[in-house]
């Protein structure tokens, strides 16, 4: 069995934007799990992606820059607190009824007010926690370490090196996509979707690489702390369009 396919990169949402951003010093942490464990906690409608028999969970760490409101095709003041901080999301991959995308299981972020606001606006599992990050695009060191109220902690320090050669299927399937699903604001039962659009990545490698998956394990997912594939890349400027209830 293989994967479904990411799509092209987006050039035009198709929908109005609402959102603009710019994600820096990227890392994609992934495990292969089992399909069961993706499925069982996705709405109707909605199915994992699968890529060689398995479906797939990562630990994406990342610096949010830049982020702003659009409305009308204009970027509003940014709301203070807001526009700059450190994310680190436990994610999978899904195909539904408006093709491949990305499901988040859950967004850790050190904006408290940040948080508070794409819970409330997107429907996505935001959740305030205290953040550490030394990361910067290029070859370099990027760690970032973790820290929740309720005790749960997770780390991911990479050594990240030379543009990626030889980019496959594999990672066009982890890190091409131009979507997101996520539970709509009033029923369980039903979806919500966004398009997303940005440049294609530019992958690195990673050299050297330490992971503690307290934060994917804790998702439930059944993981170890050794990745089984790990890709970095440098800034992209994000537009996020207007979310639709499928």
């Amino acid at each position: 069995m293989t994967a479904t396919g990411h799509g092209p990169a987006t050039r035009s949402l198709g929908r109005p934007q609402v959102m603009g951003q710019r994600w820096s010093s990227i890392v994609w942490c992934h495990w292969p799990v089992p399909i069961e464990v993706v499925e069982r906690r996705l709405p109707p409608g909605v199915h994992a992606d699968v890529f060689d028999g398995a479906a797939w969970v990562g630990l994406v760490p990342f610096e949010m820059r830049e982020l702003r409101v659009v409305a009308g095709g204009r970027r509003l003041p940014a709301i203070p607190t807001t526009e700059s901080f450190s994310e680190v999301n436990v994610r999978t991959y899904v195909t539904g009824p408006k093709g491949p995308g990305v499901w988040f299981d859950t967004l850790d972020a050190s904006s408290w007010l940040g948080s508070a606001v794409a819970r409330a606006a997107w429907s996505l599992p935001y959740v305030p926690a205290r953040i550490t990050a030394s990361a910067t695009d290029g070859p370099g060191h990027r760690t970032w370490s973790i820290d929740r109220s309720d005790g749960t902690t997770g780390r991911i320090d990479v050594e990240v090196g030379a543009p990626l050669v030889g980019a496959g299927p594999l990672e066009g399937f982890l890190t091409e996509r131009y979507a997101l699903y996520a539970r709509s604001w009033w029923s369980a039962q039903r979806a919500l979707w966004a398009p997303v659009a940005h440049a294609p990545w530019s992958l690195r490698s990673c050299d050297r690489v330490e992971v503690d998956a307290g934060l994917v394990r804790d998702a439930g997912y059944p993981v170890d702390d050794r990745p089984v594939h790990v890709v970095a890349a440098d800034s992209v400027a994000v537009r996020i369009g207007l979310p639709q209830v499928l």
